[in-house]
């Protein structure tokens, strides 16, 4: 489809972006992070461990929803991530607490929901999944809601949690040892530099006890304007 089809069903944003120039150098930082490694502690006494990356290579703010632990815990949840920054949420298997409890030798398993917050109006949701299990091995995904979804995910209620908490559960159900990646429909918006911009959210998530997840807005320019 040409661009200027695109733009045609784009849905329209309020929101003011980022320069060419500066979307460029905020995206490249980012880009360039290695994650971080376990804690001393983590790394010394857990067996099943996974170092989470989030990346928001993006001008919106990425929110934490909800959880879907199936075995395991969280050692450190995962948080808001702001534009152009990082976010790491690490988690374990958990502790054995008697004698006969064998949970702890499942590993750790389960998925998180997020949104980016473009405005009040406009969100887009996804989960990520993850597993370190000694079945199933590392592996991630990254999933979206069903359009008939959406209504219940915006909710600020208990109907709202359970959706995104299903959701979560959802990408916990399609994690992969190969990962995928999402795109998102297209959104328009202008530029502080007065350009015109049609993009996309493209979602990616790789696989390891130390997984990266993605999120990136792609760009497109519909006009040019000079820069003087």
């Amino acid at each position: 489809m040409a661009l200027e089809a695109i733009a045609a069903v784009a849905k329209p944003l309020p929101t003011i972006l980022t320069t060419a120039v500066s979307f460029g150098n905020a995206v490249s930082q980012i880009a360039a992070k290695r994650p971080e490694e376990p804690r001393k502690e983590l790394a010394d006494h857990k067996a099943r461990w996974l170092v989470c990356t989030v990346k928001n290579m993006t001008d919106f703010p990425i929110l934490s929803l909800a959880n879907y632990m199936n075995t395991g815990r969280y050692d450190d949840p995962p948080q808001r991530v702001d534009p152009f920054q990082t976010m790491t949420f690490t988690c374990c298997e958990t502790e054995r607490r008697y004698m006969q409890d064998k949970s702890f030798l499942l590993g750790v398993s389960g998925g998180h929901s997020f949104s980016v917050n473009m405005d009040d109006g406009n969100q887009f949701f996804f989960a990520l999944g993850f597993t370190n299990t000694p079945a199933k091995g590392c592996k991630v995904s990254v999933v979206e809601p069903a359009d008939d979804e959406i209504e219940k995910l915006q909710k600020d209620d208990k109907e709202g949690h359970e959706a995104q908490k299903k959701l979560a559960e959802k990408a916990y159900n399609e994690s992969d040892l190969s990962g995928n990646m999402i795109k998102s429909h297209f959104y328009k918006a202008k530029g502080a530099d007065k350009k015109d911009v049609v993009f996309q959210f493209q979602i990616s998530a790789s696989a390891g006890r130390k997984p990266v997840y993605t999120i990136t807005e792609v760009r497109n320019y519909l006009s040019v304007v000079d820069d003087a």
